[in-house]
Parts: structure tokens; C-alpha cells; sequence
């Protein structure tokens, strides 16, 4: 339970109202290691529930759990900061803080991410003084440059989506970040870096951030077994063969895949399919198999911006309702494109992976891959947009017949 890793019982209140009422599989592995203050590399599958294991002990440094206040002894200046690579990562890492504290979640808490009003930003950090920062790697660096964030006394740095974060792009923002950060603490801050694919080059290119990494793999998490309402019937039986094989398949990728330090192996509720299509034929097999499936809530994936707004256009032309999300729009349009999306005005979201990583939408039925993954990380993570937190998901791909081969090797190296 909550209980037993420490999260006082307020708090633990405060997630059952949330609709969190066990620990996943990421904070019962990462949480005790967080709390005790260990530098820890966090991988685990995503949807797993990571941005709550190391919020959590952050909060329970922070807030006194029997008065739901700040605690006396957390000072005045930032307590914990959180990188992300993305503006709707960050912004979702929030909404966690605000969703569990209340009014007392958006007094701590300040985010700081490219895109958005500086000015106005500036002035909420000199206003409220916030003990945790969530931010994006340019804008937290600039506000640092200009002395109006504060790091040095910063306790707990989290690297959230580490592996996105080690492009040549944030290079020098995050060397900023890392230099000022948590240099007042004596005996050093701690660090947490989190993703669903640690392999060893990334915890190696993370050397620099924190010495002496535990790297906690928290790879798979075997459904509870359910009774069947009707035991003695082949057809259910049947079903719970097939649900027992896939379930030793995907522990058996899960275990192989620790073992090499790789991409994470997918959790069992997730179904994968796909087609062999023509590439001129792809739409209409996308088409085909959003209505076949009955999904209600998708994304698509592509891998060039040119071709999104394309297959909006070729959707949307045969009535099919559809966004489009690339890193070309500004804050205010992917924010009005994502809201309709969650209201339900769109029944098929176009994305690149850019512009999807870090996206936590609810009841999102199914993931399809117009275009396959560049390699079986970024297959995880597309395909870990649906199925969140244990419910179920499909993901389609719909791959060229040379392409096959590539499918085979994602079903071999994840067990899918």
C-alpha cells in the first residue's frame, strides 16, 4: 500500500480521490530509494505511473502530512526541480502536484516551459516563491542566466524523459541546469533520471549528472488473476490459455530486456496487431482499421511533419473528424488541438513523436503506427500512449511489405 512506502495518510486520502488507490509497479520499486535520498535511474514501461514515484517523496519532504501544510524546515527557495523535454509533459507534471494538493499544490508549485509568457512567469516565481519547479530545459536555463531561479539550494533534481533530453539541442542548457543546481546542499543533491528505455549509453551520458546511479528496472506487472463468471465454459477457457501464454511472453521479453539493459518489454494488456499494406493504399487501411477496432480515441503516427496534415486532409475528407499535433504549432494552438481531442470533437489525433512524447490522455483506445518507429524505443514509447495505469490498448501498425521484416524484430526483441 501507499501506506507502507511511507505517503502519510492525508496524502494517501488525496490519491484514492484521484483514482489511485495501490502503488504500480515504478513506485514500488523506486519510491523507497527516492525517499531515502539515493541518486536513481527509474525504468519503467510507460503508463506505469513513474511521474508519481518520485512526485510523491518530493511531497512528503515538502508538506507536513497531519496539518496538509509546508513543513516548517523546507526553507524558501526551490526544494525540487523537474525537467521535461516537452511543454505538455511539463504541464501534465503540474496538474499531478495541483491535482493531489489542491490550492496548496498551486502555491508550491510553478511551471517554466518554452513557449509560454516569460514575463509572467518571472513574476509567479518572484511572487510565490515556489518549492517545486517543473520547467523545460531552454526556459529553465534562461531564467537561471538571469538570476531569477534559484537552484542551489535545490534538494532533488528529476530528469524526467531522459533519454529525449540528451539531444544535442538541450546540451548546453542542461549542462547550466546540472552545474547550478543543488550546489548549497551539503553532501550534494540528489538526482532521479526517469524513462521507459535506460540503456547503458544514456545512464553512461547521465555519469556526469550523478555519481554512483542505482538503476531500478521495473519492467513488468502481471495483471491480478480475475474468476471467470462462467468457469466451466470452453470458449472462456480458451481466452484465459491465450491470456496465461501472452502474459509468459511478454515476462520472458521483459526479463531478456533487463538483462540487456534495453528498451522496456510492453505490459500484457495491450494488443498488438498489424497490416501489410501498399504504401498508396495506407490511409485507407487506416480508415479501415480505426472503424474495424471501434476506437473512439486514437493517435496516429508519422514520422515527417509534411505528411501529418496530409493524412488529416485525406481523413477529414472521407468525414472521419481529426486533429493534427506537430512541433510547428505554437503553445496556444496544441493546447486548443489536445482539448478538443480529450472532449471527444476528434476521434483520431495526428502526431509525430516529438509532439506525443510525454502526452497522457485519458481513455485513449489505440495507438496506430502509419509509419513504423524508427527502433524498438520509440515503438514504447508511441504504444505507450494507450493502456495507461493497467487499461486496455491496441496498437496498430501498418507497415509496407519490405518493411516487414522490421516487424518481426520488434515482436522477437519485445515479445509483442
Amino acid at each position: 500500500t501507499f501506506r507502507d512506502l511511507g505517503v502519510g495518510a492525508r496524502l494517501t486520502r488525496a490519491l484514492e480521490r484521484a483514482g489511485v488507490e495501490t502503488p504500480s509497479i515504478a513506485q514500488r520499486a523506486a519510491m523507497p530509494a527516492i525517499a531515502r535520498g539515493e541518486n536513481v535511474a527509474m525504468q519503467s514501461h510507460t503508463g506505469s505511473g513513474k511521474t508519481l514515484a518520485y512526485l510523491l517523496p518530493v511531497i512528503c519532504d515538502i508538506v507536513d502530512d497531519e496539518t496538509g501544510t509546508v513543513r516548517r524546515d523546507a526553507g524558501n527557495g526551490v526544494r525540487a526541480l523537474v525537467v521535461a523535454p516537452s511543454q505538455e509533459l511539463a504541464m501534465q507534471i503540474v496538474r499531478q502536484v495541483e491535482r493531489l494538493l489542491g490550492d496548496l499544490g498551486r502555491e508550491i508549485t510553478q511551471q517554466a516551459i518554452g513557449g509560454a509568457n516569460a514575463k509572467r512567469q518571472e513574476e509567479a516565481i518572484r511572487r510565490k516563491r515556489p518549492l517545486i519547479v517543473v520547467g523545460t530545459p531552454g526556459r529553465l536555463a534562461e531564467l537561471s542566466r538571469t538570476g531569477i531561479l534559484q537552484t542551489h539550494g535545490v534538494k532533488t533534481l528529476v530528469v524526467d524523459e531522459a533519454d529525449d533530453l540528451l539531444a544535442s539541442n538541450f546540451r548546453r542548457d542542461m549542462a547550466r541546469i546540472s552545474e547550478h543546481t543543488g550546489k548549497a546542499v551539503p553532501g550534494g543533491r540528489q538526482t532521479v533520471i526517469v524513462s521507459a528505455t535506460l540503456k547503458q549509453e544514456t545512464l553512461d551520458a547521465y555519469s556526469y549528472l550523478a555519481p554512483n546511479l542505482t538503476h531500478i528496472v521495473a519492467t513488468y506487472d502481471k495483471p491480478s488473476p480475475t474468476a471467470l463468471t462462467t468457469p466451466g465454459e470452453d470458449e472462456e477457457v480458451e481466452e484465459a490459455d491465450v491470456a496465461d501464454a501472452r502474459d509468459e511472453k511478454s515476462a520472458s521479453a521483459a526479463a531478456r530486456q533487463e538483462r540487456m539493459q534495453g528498451v522496456v518489454s510492453l505490459p500484457p494488456h495491450i494488443t498488438h496487431c498489424s497490416v501489410i499494406s501498399e504504401r498508396r493504399h495506407k490511409v485507407d487501411e487506416l480508415r479501415r482499421a480505426i472503424h474495424a477496432t471501434d476506437v473512439q480515441r486514437a493517435l496516429i503516427f508519422c514520422n515527417f511533419g509534411r505528411r501529418l496534415e496530409e493524412v488529416q486532409a485525406k481523413l477529414s475528407a472521407r468525414r472521419m473528424p481529426v486533429g493534427v499535433l506537430h512541433g510547428g504549432m505554437d503553445k496556444m494552438e496544441r493546447q486548443k488541438e489536445l482539448a478538443k481531442f480529450r472532449r471527444g470533437e476528434f476521434r483520431a489525433l495526428v502526431v509525430s513523436d516529438l509532439a506525443a512524447r510525454g502526452l497522457d490522455v485519458d481513455d485513449c483506445d489505440a495507438v496506430f503506427n502509419l509509419e513504423l518507429p524508427t527502433d524498438e524505443t520509440h515503438y514504447v514509447h508511441r504504444a505507450g500512449r494507450t493502456g495507461r495505469m493497467g487499461s486496455p490498448g491496441v496498437v496498430v501498425t501498418i507497415a509496407e511489405p519490405q518493411e516487414a521484416f522490421v516487424l518481426e524484430r520488434f515482436e522477437r526483441n519485445l515479445g509483442v
